[in-house]
């Protein structure tokens, strides 16, 4: 039975060893795991910020690697660059503040450590596991197999940090990758030794290939044909910004939401979320049909911002008499509900803390003497407040180094 202790045992040996003073995260290699699949592993942190193993496993893991490192810069388009940001595929063992964790996982690790004598002090001093699927929440790794998993390749980074004592990446065949590169050194965890044994292939980049939903539904398509028609619309297919989660053991999920927006007077058609609606486009169409026969109307025309919205609306408007595009000028009616839409699931809670925190880092580049002009009551109140956890370490203790 595969028991916990024996991730949280290898992520402390990890920690010990820093590979990723070694490393770049660019300086992929690849471990054979057990199960037979190829683990592609990312070591990251010597830029001294985010400090985690990534494992990316097979061609699909791969892909999601690739879907991160190919982004360069924003694209200014804040539901593209969010969703652009959910698609990774990876499971990862994270050094992380002790804010960055959820309650149970705090609990879990802290009586690991005092179980095993471990002091847990200083930044990034709490492993984490992670799973990231596309368009879901990064939420905590659940399953055994993904367990064994991490626990294999973090063995495996342990064994090559050791290796790395003597020798530079080169000579072990890791080098940065970059688009062009075919390959990466393939090892496996022999006994209590890590072995070269060949090269692993890198999965070249897939592109996103929408297929036409087949609009099937005849009552639906029956329905809207007899409205009378009104307006051009403005259409897209958005990832809510805000996940859900029926279930405190669910993953929580970024569901796809249809905007259709009428190009003159900006109303926002009521079209209801249909929850994984990459599985259930019929679903989908569904609520489609049912929102225009609320309406007691149906467009003259519809316009697409990309393909995926297109892909999704194509056989239906043309079965319903329906003109419709890809349109690639502005949409300023879309343009102005998405932005409303954005500001509305922004989370109001976020951004009370990051004002917070703001504030906090401009008490730090205050003088001494400008600190002590402030009155005592307020003083308490920001001791207080630095009590709370809420803010990161560094910045809690030096504040209150300054205001001692």
């Amino acid at each position: 039975m595969f028991s916990k202790d024996k991730l949280y045992d290898a992520a402390f040996r990890y920690k010990k060893a820093g590979i990723w003073k070694k490393l770049w995260d660019n300086e992929v290699f690849a471990i054979k795991l057990t199960s037979g699949e190829t683990g592609y592993i990312s070591i990251m942190g010597r830029d001294g910020s985010y400090c985690a193993l990534g494992l990316y496993i097979g061609e699909d893991g791969f892909q999601g690697y690739r879907a991160i490192a190919n982004i360069n810069g924003f694209t200014g388009d804040t539901f593209l660059d969010h969703e652009l940001l959910l698609q990774q595929n990876s499971l990862q063992m994270v050094l992380e503040n002790k804010e960055f964790l959820l309650p149970e996982e705090l609990d879990e690790v802290r009586s690991y450590a005092k179980r095993n004598d471990i002091r847990l002090s200083g930044k990034n001093a709490f492993p984490q596991f992670i799973k990231y699927e596309p368009n879901y929440h990064p939420w905590k790794v659940q399953s055994k197999e993904d367990q064994q998993a991490l626990l294999e390749v973090l063995e495996a980074a342990i064994l090559l940090a050791d290796l790395l004592r003597t020798a530079k990446p080169k000579e072990l065949g890791i080098i940065s990758i970059t688009p062009d590169t075919k390959e990466v050194p393939l090892f496996e965890v022999k006994g209590e030794q890590l072995q070269r044994v060949g090269m692993a292939p890198l999965p070249g980049d897939k592109p996103n290939i929408y297929e036409y939903v087949p609009a099937i539904n005849e009552v639906a398509m029956a329905s809207v044909k007899k409205l009378p028609r009104k307006g051009i619309w403005e259409s897209e297919l958005v990832r809510m910004t805000e996940p859900v989660q029926n279930h405190p053991d669910e993953t929580p999920y970024y569901p796809l939401l249809l905007l259709v927006v009428e190009s003159k007077s900006y109303y926002l058609l009521p079209i209801p979320m249909v929850m994984h609606a990459e599985k259930n486009p019929q679903d989908m169409l569904q609520v489609f049909a049912d929102s225009w026969k609320n309406q007691n109307t149906y467009p003259k025309e519809i316009r697409c911002r990309d393909e995926r919205t297109y892909a999704l609306l194509k056989d239906f408007c043309e079965k319903t008499n329906v003109k419709i595009s890809i349109y690639e000028d502005e949409m300023p009616a879309l343009d102005d509900v998405e932005c409303h839409l954005f500001s509305e699931w922004s989370d109001p809670e976020e951004e009370i803390l990051d004002e917070m925190e703001e504030t906090i880092e401009a008490l730090l580049a205050m003088s001494p003497a400008e600190l002590k002009m402030m009155p005592e009551s307020l003083i308490e109140q920001l001791r207080m407040l630095l009590t709370t956890g809420v803010f990161p370490d560094e910045l809690t203790e030096e504040l209150l180094d300054k205001l001692d």
